[in-house]
């Protein structure tokens, strides 16, 4: 079987084949090392419609565009400025939507740990004032590096966020920061916790909506 160009076949010692599509359109094939010719292409055909059902997601997906100086913060584009005087702190005007520093923040490594230090102490914030005002009880937060997760609640109650989060506008960390503080009561996503979820945070609709349109952008 010729395989499309799109299409990334890997063997693998795994016991069951399964299936990724990227948002860049690529699909691999993951098989074990035992699977033939045949089986691959009974695999594909099994799943096609589930392949293309992602496919068009991803295609669906927006961009949120950058100007080479620009940096996503907030939900917003703020402009970075090189600026020799602010050598051990970084000055950001929401005003203006302007970043001054002198560390380097349009290289990916630098913003990453800058971003990633915001997150830390704007959800912690959020989280602990949300969990007042809502009544719920956590145990700790952590803010992760993860890359097919917005957040996560333990049985332990320990609270995880993305730091990419950071990038999102206020409502939909808002709306992250709730759902997970919400699964310290109810665990899994039933009718109840919906029906819960929508009495606390009331637009929750439109955090989603934003998520699975811009998200591939944080």
């Amino acid at each position: 079987m010729q395989l499309p160009d799109n299409y990334i076949l890997i063997q693998k010692e795994v016991k069951h084949a399964r299936l990724r599509v990227s948002e860049d359109g690529r699909i691999r094939v993951i098989i074990p090392q035992a699977f033939s010719q045949e089986d691959v292409e009974a695999l594909i055909k099994k799943k096609q419609r589930w392949i293309d059902r992602h496919l068009k997601f991803f295609k669906g997906m927006s961009k949120i565009n950058l100007q080479r100086n620009q940096i996503l913060l907030y939900g917003n584009r703020y402009t970075y400025f090189y600026d020799s005087t602010y050598e051990h702190k970084v000055i950001v005007d929401h005003e203006y939507k302007t970043i001054r520093a002198k560390r380097n923040l349009l290289d990916k490594t630098v913003q990453q740990l800058w971003l990633t230090d915001v997150a830390k102490k704007h959800l912690a914030s959020r989280t602990e004032e949300l969990a007042g005002k809502l009544n719920f009880k956590y145990n700790r937060l952590y803010i992760r590096n993860q890359h097919k997760k917005w957040g996560n609640c333990s049985k332990e109650k320990n609270i995880s966020l993305n730091w990419r989060l950071i990038k999102a506008p206020m409502f939909v960390m808002d709306y992250l920061i709730v759902h997970e503080l919400l699964h310290t009561v109810v665990m899994n996503h039933t009718h109840k916790f919906w029906t819960m979820l929508k009495s606390y945070f009331p637009d929750y609709k439109d955090a989603i909506n934003w998520l699975d349109k811009y998200g591939n952008s944080l």
